[in-house]
């Protein structure tokens, strides 16, 4: 018997336009929804407040949380295991296909799995990048770990005045869907080039400008971040990572980003989030529990 061809790249790349455009689609469909929405709920209102209050109640009911996903991210998040010869590789997946959800990743048992639920545009996460980012990647490179990444968006009109947190992590899963191999580089240029809390945040041109100083520039990359295709995914898996259950670990939801768990269990230092010291020793500490 014998294995399935790989798909050459070129059929990778359609497949990541095909996952694109369908997320596109959905976005687009749930604007106009809500465009007819709007003033079918005030005309419904004046006719009568009760029948009116009653119709709002069901038609801003929040959408199915099945959204389509990029490509590479099935579990909600991207998955990067060692490439054997001391690198660092994006294991490959097909997309979160409308109506469906998520298939979590089944742990490792020969090595440590770290999984982040992080928020691109958040501080605190860019502290525990800043001082971790560095080791954790040494540690998958050399088959010690993988690593999962989940951008999640919480700060959308609470840290920023915009939905940047939401157009930043749309990045993430718009390099996952055409670019996987660049995810991590973006990933760390965004917090490098993070705006300060209180403002707008970055516009979707200027986050373009980010990736391409990461030194990717990818006309599907930068269309998917202009149109911010992948918006309603993003919400669906941030509500998702709120909500619970989390897939592996016995800690029921996420709260706060970064969320940071090894082989299920959390790490929450108890000096700061850019403690290279202490985290390190977390995961000195769950590798002996092994």
């Amino acid at each position: 018997m014998t294995n399935a061809p790989k798909p050459t790249k070129n059929q990778r790349r359609e497949e990541a336009r095909e996952a694109a455009r369908a997320a596109r689609e959905k976005q687009l469909k749930r604007q106009k929804t809500l465009k007819w929405l709007i003033p079918t709920v005030a005309s419904v209102a004046i006719l009568a407040v009760v029948a009116g209050v009653v119709w709002a109640v069901i038609a801003f009911q929040p959408a199915p949380k099945q959204e389509a996903g990029p490509l590479n991210m099935i579990s909600d998040g991207i998955l990067f295991e060692t490439d054997g010869a001391g690198g660092v590789q994006h294991v490959e997946t097909k997309a979160i296909a409308k109506g469906t959800d998520p298939i979590a990743t089944t742990p490792r048992d020969d090595a440590l799995n770290i999984v982040m639920y992080v928020d691109f545009s958040c501080p605190v996460c860019k502290a525990f990048e800043g001082a971790n980012a560095d080791y954790i990647q040494s540690l998958v490179a050399d088959g010690s770990a993988t690593l999962e990444v989940h951008p999640i968006s919480i700060l959308d009109y609470r840290g920023y005045t915009t939905d940047f947190a939401t157009r930043a992590n749309n990045a993430g899963a718009c390099v996952a869907n055409y670019a996987p191999e660049s995810f991590l580089d973006v990933m760390a240029a965004m917090y490098e080039q993070q705006p300060s809390e209180g403002g707008p945040g970055l516009g979707n041109s200027a986050i373009v400008d980010v990736v391409k100083s990461a030194g990717l520039d990818d006309e599907d990359v930068n269309s998917c971040i202009r149109g911010v295709s992948f918006e309603p995914w993003v919400s669906a898996a941030t509500d998702r990572a709120l909500a619970g259950p989390l897939p592996n670990t016995e800690l029921a939801n996420v709260s706060g980003t970064p969320t940071i768990l090894i082989d299920g269990q959390q790490y929450t230092p108890t000096t700061s989030w850019d403690s290279a010291e202490e985290f390190q020793a977390f995961v000195y500490a769950i590798s002996q529990a092994a």
